[in-house]
């Protein structure tokens, strides 16, 4: 269970734009009373897709880098610590983007949370944005319930470690006791065969893979977005067997023809990708198809469907389009 439907926040998903609607965030405790805050995406939309700068630490601080703001996103692993400075009920998070073919390893280091005082901590295995999870209850091997852990009280003789599926994570707080905190170590492990990722690059290409398993994996990218096949090998057999012909081209409209096997690409505003408005559904081979769709919604999926009877492939580029990602209004 998440912090009961914490961080409500990110009406609108424009991280690139930098455009933002005031956004609230929503806490359950242990007396199911909510709770509401105001945070700025400012930050957020800056640091979304590229590094974080190295912060100037104190001594006494040299291993960690410090949590200082409320919504805190970081590409790198390594050591944190956050100590609430007030005894507000504020609602946090921590989000955590690993490269595509990598997922997240989350070791508490130490934790004091006051359950007498509402604090909460909950790892979540994925993102939760707007109140919507990616990845999707249709494309996680886990149900949702499974997918996240909360806890409160003292790390005395316990470990706390926690490991992400795919290459982004979360961990959402509310610590509302001045003092009171915890450190973490986040490590990047190697993930040979990743199914739902995050996009965490504007330009670079990417490859969807079943890797021969009947299984659903989703590409998303938080943007509006013009959505290039570079490549594709989709669900495509002869009359005597399933073994893969010769090129076909693309097949349009494969919802209807190939159900089982197909690449979907469609878009949302919202992070829940069975929610997604479907654009188009492509199958079939081809090495240099000449296929592009647009998407303008603030969300942009490619979702690839398998049955599990073919080693089903699809290479696409997402580039924002050009009037958001050169807006006048960016601050980047």
């Amino acid at each position: 269970m998440f912090l009961n439907g914490s961080l409500y926040c990110f009406a609108r998903l424009f991280f690139i734009i930098g455009f933002f609607n005031a956004i609230s965030g929503a806490i359950k405790g242990n007396d199911y009373q909510r709770y509401h805050q105001q945070i700025s995406g400012d930050r957020f939309s800056k640091d979304f897709y590229r590094q974080d700068t190295k912060n100037n630490l104190l001594n006494a601080y040299v291993r960690f880098k410090l949590v200082t703001d409320c919504i805190f996103v970081t590409s790198e692993p390594g050591y944190f610590l956050y100590t609430s400075k007030n005894d507000n009920e504020e609602v946090c998070g921590i989000y955590f983007l690993a490269e595509p073919d990598q997922k997240i390893e989350i070791n508490f280091i130490t934790f004091d949370i006051p359950c007498e005082h509402r604090g909460l901590v909950s790892i979540i295995d994925g993102w939760e944005l707007n109140g919507e999870v990616f990845p999707s209850k249709m494309d996680h091997q886990l149900p949702l319930k499974q997918r996240s852990s909360e806890f409160c009280g003292k790390n005395i003789g316990m470990k706390r470690i926690f490991t992400s599926s795919q290459n982004i994570a979360v961990i959402e707080y509310r610590i509302p006791k001045s003092g009171k905190g915890f450190s973490l170590f986040a490590r990047f492990l190697k993930n040979p065969r990743p199914c739902n990722v995050l996009a965490t690059s504007l330009t670079e290409p990417y490859t969807l893979r079943n890797y021969g398993r009947r299984i659903n994996c989703t590409y998303v990218a938080l943007y509006p977005s013009s959505v290039q096949v570079i490549a594709l090998g989709v669900g495509v057999s002869n009359f005597l067997s399933s073994t893969r012909t010769a090129e076909t081209g693309t097949i349009r409209k494969c919802d209807e023809s190939s159900p089982h096997d197909q690449v979907i690409i469609g878009g949302s505003n919202g992070l829940d990708t069975s929610k997604v408005h479907i654009i188009d559904s492509i199958c079939g081979i081809d090495s240099k198809p000449d296929y592009r769709e647009l998407t303008e919604y603030s969300v942009t999926s490619v979702r690839l469907i398998s049955s599990g009877f073919f080693d089903n492939f699809v290479t696409v580029q997402i580039q924002p389009l050009k009037n958001e990602l050169f807006n006048a209004n960016i601050g980047i």
